[in-house]
């Protein structure tokens, strides 16, 4: 939050915390993904980039795809024009988010094998790289969480360092997260991006 919200906050506490909530309600009877890419659409529009940058990593950790992120500016075309959807590239480029690599972006989201099930304990966290991700996984009675290693906040890597009991903590800024389900503590700041997983074969594998 700015320093203008927060002192808007402190001498119109009231009129802000209404405001806050219209803007909750108003898309009530929207999905999750869709308020995400509503908001980064009218962000930039108004060519925010602060807010292009929040809202950005907000939409990528509720499950919106980098491929959905471009067509949504695109479809968007008749509003935005080439100008704004080029200066929207740019500050995304500038974020170095893996998931906007073009690599990534080009190539067919498949299944991934992630570790052999005897590497697991019950219970405990486990970190694995594969194919360039680095993936946390919090496995207990044959079910397994898979999540990104990355901070939603500002991408920072979290590693197995950073865990204390439970709780996962950014090295960047101090967001701390459960192991088991990835939510974030602070606040109602969004979690770690959950990747789908199944196993097969007493192997652990991962969808992206």
């Amino acid at each position: 939050m700015s320093e203008a919200l927060k002192y808007l906050m402190q001498v119109r506490t009231e009129a802000m915390q209404d405001y806050f909530s219209f803007l909750k309600k108003s898309g009530s009877h929207l999905d999750e993904k869709t308020r995400a890419i509503i908001s980064v659409i009218t962000k930039v529009d108004k060519q925010t980039e602060s807010g292009l940058r929040q809202y950005l990593k907000r939409a990528l950790q509720v499950g919106v795809s980098a491929n959905e992120i471009i067509d949504a500016l695109f479809v968007a075309f008749p509003s935005l024009g080439l100008s704004k959807i080029v200066w929207a590239t740019e500050i995304i480029l500038q974020m170095n988010l893996p998931e906007f690599e073009a690599e990534a972006l080009v190539r067919e989201e498949e299944w991934h094998t992630i570790c052999e099930l005897n590497v697991l304990q019950q219970g405990l966290n486990y970190q694995a790289n594969c194919d360039g991700k680095s993936i946390f996984i919090y496995f207990k009675e044959g079910q397994a969480k898979t999540f990104s290693n990355r901070c939603p906040h500002q991408s920072a890597s979290l590693s197995m360092e950073s865990l204390e009991d439970d709780t996962l903590v950014c090295p960047g800024h101090g967001w701390r997260f459960n192991s088991k389900t990835g939510k974030c503590l602070n606040r109602d700041n969004p979690g770690l991006m959950e990747f789908e997983n199944k196993i097969e074969d007493n192997t652990l594998l991962a969808y992206w």
